[in-house]
């Protein structure tokens, strides 16, 4: 048997542990994790039914700074109509600390990887898209199917997203 004692240090304990985690969100958003070339295509197809926006960015790509808040933005006005906005930042592990506080500051509402260290990066290169020669911003749009509708380079604009994820949400 606990006393009153006891259960006010284990509740006060299990809160720091939380509020430690960052699952309260004063923390802001964090990385959902690492992606290689088999786990982008896992996590895609766990997608299917809805259409989705993968984005690859990084903190030291001013255009994808720029368009990052259109992508919240996007999701944020289509979700409820089946988009899901995937981004994945290419920074180095040692550039997280960047990452976590622009994540904070843009608090989006999807899911955002790493791509993950090491491995082959051809392959992963190649479970993006054939044609992809890194630049950034970097943008992937999949239809409700799974299937790969097209590739938008560079930066676009809101006004750009809204005109494809609506051709495709209808």
């Amino acid at each position: 048997m606990f006393d009153q004692e006891s259960l006010s240090r284990r509740a006060l304990g299990a809160l720091l542990l939380f509020l430690a985690s960052g699952l309260s969100g004063a923390q802001g958003p964090r990385i959902a994790g690492e992606l290689d070339a088999a786990g982008l295509r896992e996590r895609l197809a766990r997608e299917k039914g809805r259409v989705v926006l993968l984005n690859f960015w990084a903190t030291w790509c001013d255009p994808c700074r720029e368009e990052f808040p259109d992508l919240v933005r996007l999701q944020n006005a289509y979700a409820s109509k089946g988009l899901r906005v995937l981004g994945v930042t290419t920074d180095f592990a040692s550039q997280m600390p960047a990452v976590d506080k622009f994540l904070a500051a843009q608090k989006p509402s999807f899911p955002n990887y790493r791509k993950k260290s090491g491995g082959d990066d051809q392959a992963f290169i190649e479970a993006v898209d054939r044609s992809w020669g890194g630049e950034l911003p970097f943008s992937v749009l999949y239809g409700r199917d799974g299937r790969k509708i097209k590739t938008l380079s560079g930066k676009h604009t809101y006004a750009d997203y809204e005109k494809e994820v609506r051709a495709l949400i209808r």
